[in-house]
């Protein structure tokens, strides 16, 4: 397929399911419009700003935009990023008091990761510039990207390989490597790496890719054979049956392409099933956890898939806030495989 042929697929925006959630409106919402944060995403509708839930909601919706749109909820949001990245290249989330209605009133706090966080950009820059063919914003940028995954995550790897959730000083409290974490970092340094290597940059396209290489090979080291799931952490000692994060967790090697543990997909996947019967049902807990979804349609687990999918739909219409963007953004994601089109 021609690249001009592709784009012009991808800019067809899938109509929403009959009742459903017309996931790509429902995201642009979230677009904060002014302000010093303009170019920002509520949460939900009157929430926090919380850039990592951003990534993972805008990173499904990228393919389904138009030029025009891929500049205006994407690119703007991208160049809002770096330009809000810390000295250290970590970044902290933004509070709203009073909500989107008076979006110059704000604090800061810190963010929930540093490797996630900045994982989850590499993925959308790369998705950005992959739809938008914008070169010069990647020539522009590529070197405040490579800083931040170097600082953010190559300068955080532990002597077991998986990454530590926070920079220092933060990880003198906190330095557990977490395999929702790493399976992100893990295909944000693919996705970077790939790119890099495709414009030329091959010493560095190496040196990213290696660290990607040795977390999937690390990641195998959480998985215990007795129970036949993974722990949730390197600092875990057990599984954990716990619903987020000892069984949650199980899907993320799957959603997040880590090729090296693909022969534990299907154990994982049961250890999840067995622990957590009726997670599709929506009553584990407050928060639909979308990724199971898109794991199931993903597996070929059709039915589980749609019954998700209907209960986040109810949920959406009885209580809106319980459904974030990241949330808005895996229903997407499992939609479009539903579908029969890639996943991101």
């Amino acid at each position: 397929m021609s690249s001009s042929l592709a784009q012009t697929v991808d800019a067809c925006v899938p109509p929403p399911p009959a009742g459903g959630i017309n996931a790509v409106a429902e995201i642009k919402a979230l677009r904060i419009p002014t302000g010093p944060y303009a170019g920002a995403y509520e949460i939900a509708p009157n929430g926090l700003s919380n850039w990592y839930f951003t990534n993972l909601g805008l990173i499904s919706i990228v393919q389904y935009l138009d030029a025009p749109d891929l500049d205006k909820y994407i690119r703007t949001y991208l160049d809002l990023y770096i330009s809000k990245l810390e000295p250290d290249m970590s970044i902290k989330d933004v509070h709203f008091p009073f909500g989107r209605a008076n979006p110059s009133s704000f604090t800061l706090a810190m963010a929930d990761s540093d490797d996630s966080y900045a994982a989850t950009t590499l993925t959308l820059a790369v998705r950005y510039v992959r739809a938008s063919q914008n070169w010069a914003w990647w020539d522009k940028n590529k070197t405040r990207l490579k800083d931040m995954a170097y600082r953010n995550i190559a300068i955080s790897v532990k002597p077991n390989g998986l990454t530590s959730v926070f920079q220092a000083p933060r990880s003198q409290t906190n330095n557990a490597g977490y395999l929702m974490d790493n399976c992100e970092v893990y295909r944000g340094l693919r996705d970077f790496s790939a790119m890099l290597r495709e414009r030329g940059d091959t010493a560095d396209a190496a040196y990213y890719d290696l660290f990607a290489k040795n977390i999937g090979t690390a990641l195998q080291g959480l998985f215990s054979a007795a129970p036949s799931g993974f722990r949730m952490a390197d600092l875990s000692i057990q599984t954990d049956t716990s619903f987020y994060p000892g069984t949650s967790c199980q899907v993320f090697p799957q959603v997040f392409g880590v090729t090296e543990l693909s022969g534990y997909y299907d154990r994982a996947w049961s250890f999840l099933c067995s622990n957590s019967v009726g997670w599709e049902k929506g009553t584990l807990d407050p928060y639909p956890f979308a990724v199971l979804g898109l794991a199931a349609a993903k597996r070929g687990q059709t039915a589980l898939a749609k019954a998700q999918l209907a209960s986040m739909e109810k949920t959406f219409t009885t209580n809106r806030p319980m459904i974030t963007i990241n949330e808005i953004g895996f229903y997407q994601r499992t939609q479009s495989v539903l579908a029969g089109r890639a996943d991101v």
